[in-house]
C-alpha cells in the first residue's frame, strides 16, 4: 500500500506541475489550476487509500475464514454456514453434527514434532472429507478437534456413516503413532438442537463422554448411544470369531429335478455366540462387508467346506458341485481375488468342483472387469454362477461377455409363481433362454410341491430350498442321504 502511494504521489508531483504550467495562460489561471491540482490529489489518493485498505481487510478476512493447516473452514465460517443451511431446512431433514477429537493430543505432538503434527492434522482433515459422498461442512475447531455437518439420505444411514468416519480417522491416526485413537460426539439436527450453536453443545457433551473412555463414540441420545456400543461389541466379537475360526459352516443340497438325485451342495456360513445367540447372516456378513472382514471370512468358509468335505470323502463321488459366495465388495477388491486365486491355486482338486457365486449387481457394476476377473479365477478349474438372478437390472448382453456357468432365480420369482402368472412366464421364460445358451439353471428357495411341480415343467435342471431341504451340517446330510 506504501509503495503504490509513493510510487503515484511521486509521478504526480513530477508531471502535475509541468501540465498546469503548459495549460494556464496567466497568473489567475495559474493559482486556480494549482488549487483544483491541490484538489484533486487529495480527493484520488483518498479513494485509492480506501479501496488498498478495503481490499487488505477483505484479504485478511479472507485468510482468516480458512484453516492455514487443514484448508478447513474457520470456525466462525462453519457455524455461520450451518445456521444457514439449518434454516432452510425443516426437522425432517436428516443432519447429524460430530466432533472428532485426538485422544492424547499433547503427549503425541512431544512425540511427534511440529511438523508431523501438522501433517497429521491435515490427513485427519483428508480422512473426514473423504469418508463418504454425502454433502458436509467440515471445520477444524481447535487444536485436535474437528467438527463436521453431514447430510444423510436417511436417518438409518447414520450408524454406518459413524462407523466408517471413526474407522478412517483411527487408520490415518495410526499412520503416525500405532496406539492413536479419536473420540466422537454426535448430535441430531431436531432431537438434539435447531441451531448450530445448539447442535456444537450436544455433541460437544456426547464428545466429553466418549472422551472419558477414549477411542469411542457417544450420541448425545442415551438409546442411540448404547445401539451403536452393542453394534461395535458385535463387530468386536465378530473380528474375533473370525480369528479363531468360530464361524461354522453347513450345507444346502441342490438336487437334480430330473432323477431326484443330490448334485450339489451350498456353503452357508453360520455364527453361534456365547452372548449373543444364534446371530443371523443377515447381520454379520454385511457387518464383515463394512469392516473389511469379507476376504477373512471368505477365506474360513473355504478352508472349512473343503476339510469337511474331504473328511467325509464326499467330493466327486456323491457331490459334483460345491457353491460359495462371493460378496460384491470382495469381487470388486483387487487384493481379496488375489487371495481366492492363491488359494485356488494351492487347493486344485477342490477348484474343480468349486462354483463360485456373485451377485448379478456386482457382475453389472463393470462387466469388462468382471469377464477379467472370471477368466482370471476360471484358470483353476472352477465355475462361475449369477446369484439372486432376475433381481437387479437384467442385461442378457452381459452373457456374451461374461463367461458363466450358471445362474440362480431368484427366490422372489419362485415364491411368486403360483400366484402371479407374468411371474410364471418370466421364470419360464429365462430357464429356456438359459437352456438355449447351455448355461445350467439353479432354482433357489423351492418352499412347496407346487412350485417344484411348475419348475419341472418348465424343464428347470436344478432346485434348491427349504421344501427339498434345510441348511444343515454333513454328518446330518449324509444320515439323510443314507451314504
Amino acid at each position: 500500500m506504501a509503495f503504490i502511494y509513493f510510487f503515484f504521489a511521486t509521478l504526480w508531483i513530477l508531471f502535475s506541475d509541468c501540465v498546469v504550467t503548459a495549460l494556464s495562460t496567466n497568473l489567475e489561471m495559474h493559482e486556480l489550476a494549482q488549487s483544483f491540482k491541490g484538489h484533486f490529489f487529495v480527493v484520488v489518493t483518498s479513494i485509492m487509500l480506501w479501496r488498498l485498505a478495503r481490499k487488505n481487510n477483505l484479504d485478511l478476512e479472507r485468510a482468516s475464514d480458512i484453516d492455514s493447516v487443514t484448508g478447513l473452514h474457520s470456525p466462525s465460517v462453519f457455524m455461520r454456514h450451518v445456521d444457514t443451511l439449518l434454516a432452510s431446512q425443516d426437522q425432517q431433514t436428516s443432519y447429524v453434527l460430530v466432533i472428532v477429537d485426538i485422544d492424547g493430543f499433547t503427549s503425541l505432538t512431544n512425540k511427534l514434532g511440529f511438523e508431523r503434527t501438522n501433517h497429521l492434522l491435515s490427513d485427519m482433515a483428508h480422512a473426514i472429507e473423504v469418508s463418504t459422498l454425502f454433502d458436509k461442512v467440515t471445520s477444524r475447531v481447535h487444536a485436535d478437534r474437528f467438527a463436521c455437518l453431514v447430510e444423510l439420505d436417511s436417518a438409518s444411514d447414520m450408524a454406518l456413516y459413524i462407523d466408517r468416519l471413526h474407522r478412517e480417522c483411527n487408520r490415518h491416526l495410526q499412520r503416525y503413532e500405532q496406539q492413536a485413537t479419536c473420540s466422537i460426539g454426535v448430535a441430531l439436527f431436531g432431537p438434539d438442537g435447531d441451531s448450530a450453536a445448539r447442535l456444537m453443545t450436544a455433541a460437544t457433551r456426547a464428545l466429553n463422554d466418549a472422551k472419558k473412555r477414549k477411542g469411542a463414540v457417544t450420541y448425545h441420545d442415551a438409546h442411540l448411544t448404547e445401539q451403536a456400543q452393542k453394534r461395535r461389541q458385535l463387530v468386536s466379537a465378530l473380528r474375533v470369531a473370525i480369528n479363531n475360526k468360530e464361524i461354522e459352516v453347513v450345507f444346502q443340497p441342490q438336487y437334480r429335478l430330473a432323477s431326484g438325485e443330490l448334485t450339489g451342495l451350498e456353503v452357508l456360513a453360520r455364527w453361534t455366540h456365547e452372548t449373543y445367540g444364534v446371530v443371523p447372516p443377515s447381520i454379520f456378513i454385511p457387518l464383515a462387508e463394512e469392516q473389511g472382514f469379507c476376504e477373512d471370512l471368505t477365506a474360513l468358509v473355504l478352508e472349512k467346506a473343503a476339510k469337511r468335505l474331504h473328511d467325509n470323502d464326499l467330493l466327486g463321488s456323491v457331490i459334483q458341485r460345491v457353491s460359495v459366495n462371493i460378496s460384491a465388495v470382495e469381487f470388486n477388491s483387487e487384493s481379496a481375488i488375489r487371495r481366492i486365486d492363491d488359494y485356488l491355486q494351492l487347493n486344485p482338486k477342490f477348484a474343480r468342483y468349486l462354483c463360485l457365486e456373485i451377485t448379478e449387481t456386482a457382475a453389472l457394476d463393470d462387466i469388462l472387469e468382471c469377464a477379467r476377473v472370471v477368466d482370471i479365477l476360471k484358470r483353476h478349474g472352477v465355475t462361475f454362477s449369477i446369484d439372486d438372478f432376475g433381481v437387479g437390472y437384467t442385461s442378457l448382453g452381459m452373457f456374451n461377455r461374461i463367461n458363466v456357468d450358471e445362474i440362480k432365480i431368484d427366490r422372489s420369482f419362485i415364491q411368486s409363481m403360483e400366484s402371479d402368472s407374468r411371474t410364471k412366464a418370466i421364470t419360464a421364460g429365462i430357464i429356456d433362454i438359459a437352456k438355449r445358451l447351455e448355461i445350467n439353471v439353479v432354482a433357489e428357495g423351492v418352499e412347496t410341491a407346487t412350485q417344484l411341480a411348475l419348475l419341472k415343467s418348465f424343464d428347470c435342471e436344478y432346485a434348491q430350498g427349504y421344501y427339498l431341504g434345510y441348511p444343515a451340517s454333513l454328518s446330518d446330510l449324509k444320515v439323510a442321504m443314507s451314504v
